[in-house]
């Protein structure tokens, strides 16, 4: 599932969270990883952000706000705004 880039609403795939890590990273890395997803969004994975689907990026950083680090509840939300045609 995907998760919503806080910044300009670009879909990114969930695991790419994984990709910041190394191969001895601990469940605290991933934790750094979600948090500077949170605060550069696109930037984090080394892209500049594209056009901006302002609906999109609000609802993702307002959901990041309420749910945390919990990405599985970010992506199923964002998944449920897309099919009803929020986003």
């Amino acid at each position: 599932m995907d998760i919503r880039c806080p910044i300009c609403g670009e879909p990114w795939d969930m695991d790419e969270l994984h990709e910041l890590l190394d191969d001895e990273a601990g469940p605290e890395d991933y934790h750094k990883a979600v948090s500077l997803f949170r605060n550069k969004g696109c930037e984090a994975f080394g892209c500049s952000h594209g056009e901006v689907d302002e609906d999109a990026a609000l609802l993702s950083s307002m959901l990041m706000d309420i749910l945390g680090d919990d990405i599985d509840g970010l992506a199923s939300e964002l998944d449920d705004a897309e099919y009803l045609g929020l986003i």
